[in-house]
């Protein structure tokens, strides 16, 4: 039997996944494309799988997700308001769709602000969460279900390592948005001096969540081949609660001490605390359609 071939999102050019493999990570292999450097997972998840996925455990306990994702509401949404100031410096205020929304924080923060604001995300209890609670307009969709739209603004803040096609994602957003419209988003930057001093034990090579792992140049050149000219590329900090960060931490040392304190962390007031912080290895992209 020939050995299968692989055809790289960005580049576009063709190779055997067994002859390129980077790392082995929590049982997923981890392919460097030869040509552009895109590291990607050898075998991607199937849309039947992403329901096991992201079920609840990815946003409440999972090890590699989140310790308590709607715990933490309030730093959400103040990640939320510093992305909408970056966006608002670009586009006027108009038609939003986020991407990857999960309980609607962002979309909940943008409407507040006047944005005619809608997200989709894969997330069955995420979305019931945020239409019942927050009682903002979410679907549970892929992005490529969508037939029709005319958005001024199209979010992706943490999503694009997720998605099955990031090729087409990025096309389908081009298509969604009006001309000028504005795709904004982040993900992680390999090619920064943290992810390659981590290599395999970096924070953001999740596999089992994390599908593509981008630099700041194939990012930007996919979005170029998608239609779209980068009006920004910088790589900014965020606010994390102090209990986020041991839990993250315990995911890369897994000791019982961290163990323990994680459990304490998670009830108290000083593991609710947001700390600042910037390792340079997430990337915020703000490009327009061509």
């Amino acid at each position: 039997m020939a050995d299968r071939v692989t055809a790289c999102v960005v580049c576009g050019s063709t190779f055997v996944p067994e002859s390129h493999i980077r790392w082995t990570k929590d049982g997923y292999e981890i392919v460097r494309c030869p040509v552009c450097g895109l590291l990607f997972r050898r075998d991607l998840p199937t849309q039947t799988d992403l329901d096991e996925i992201y079920g609840l455990e990815y946003f409440k306990g999972g090890a590699e997700g989140y310790l308590d994702y709607l715990a933490d509401e309030e730093v959400h949404r103040l990640s939320a308001r510093r992305r909408l100031d970056v966006l608002e410096h670009v586009v006027p205020r108009g038609q939003l769709l986020d991407v990857g929304a999960a309980a609607g924080f962002f979309v909940a923060e943008a409407r507040a602000r006047g944005w005619d604001a809608a997200g989709i995300d894969v997330s069955e209890p995420m979305v019931d969460w945020g239409r019942r609670e927050l009682n903002v307009p979410l679907e549970r969709r892929m992005l490529g279900e969508l037939r029709d739209g005319a958005f001024d603004a199209v979010t992706m803040w943490d999503y694009i390592e997720h998605a099955l096609d990031p090729a087409a994602d990025l096309q389908r957003a081009h298509e969604l948005l009006r001309p000028g419209g504005v795709l904004a988003l982040s993900t992680g930057d390999a090619a920064t001096l943290v992810a390659r001093a981590s290599g395999s034990r970096w924070h953001l090579l999740t596999p089992r969540h994390h599908n593509f792992f981008f630099t700041a140049d194939t990012l930007s050149r996919l979005l170029a081949q998608s239609g779209f000219e980068v009006a920004s590329l910088d790589h900014r900090g965020s606010r994390y609660p102090v209990r986020y960060l041991v839990h993250k931490l315990r995911a890369l040392v897994p000791v019982r001490p961290l163990d323990a304190l994680t459990g304490r962390l998670a009830r108290s007031r000083v593991g609710a605390i947001a700390l600042p912080v910037n390792l340079w290895d997430i990337v915020t992209v703000v490009a327009r359609r061509k």
